[in-house]
């Protein structure tokens, strides 16, 4: 789970040190909101990390359709004239999730009981989400010139070069 392909096709590696710290906020998360499962996803509808039941856990697919989801819901926010989309909140008659950004790239996927109540989720993930996004930001970036993209660094944390993982827009 510490290496995925992006969309553009580039070999993201986070490394197990990144991937531990994303798996620590996430857990923490669950235990403070109440959410019975949290993942962080690559906007390609990969798992970067999770937390959680492990039941709500699968080999991609619901990964893989969140994304698309929060992509197309985003697409219709822009041509409904809203360009600051902030998120999808579903909200079933047992189960409820919600699909927040984190980044551009990633997002930031929570599941949990009709009875929590989506303010309290909210509230916690704001929290957690800018603790993604600091552990996001500061991963240090190879040198391009000791390290070609895609190899994992000698201390096998992670290889890429910040337009792979930040989309410019």
């Amino acid at each position: 789970m510490d290496t995925l392909t992006t969309h553009s096709g580039h070999v993201l590696h986070l490394g197990v040190t990144l991937t531990q710290r994303l798996r620590h906020t996430l857990a923490g998360y669950c235990q403070e909101s109440e959410v019975r499962y949290a993942a962080l996803l690559e906007e390609s509808g990969t798992i970067c990390a999770d937390a959680g039941d492990a039941a709500f856990k699968d080999s991609g697919e619901t990964a893989a359709l969140a994304v698309g989801a929060f992509a197309a819901l985003q697409a219709v926010a822009r041509r409904l004239g809203d360009g600051t989309f902030e998120g999808f909140f579903h909200e079933g008659k047992t189960r409820q999730f919600c699909l927040t950004p984190v980044t551009p790239q990633f997002i930031l996927l929570s599941v949990f009981e009709a009875p929590v109540r989506f303010a309290i989720v909210k509230l916690c993930a704001v929290k957690a989400i800018a603790h993604l996004q600091e552990q996001i930001e500061t991963m240090p970036i190879p040198e391009r010139s000791t390290m070609p993209s895609g190899v994992p660094s000698a201390a096998g944390d992670f290889s890429f070069e910040a337009a792979t993982l930040f989309r410019q827009e």
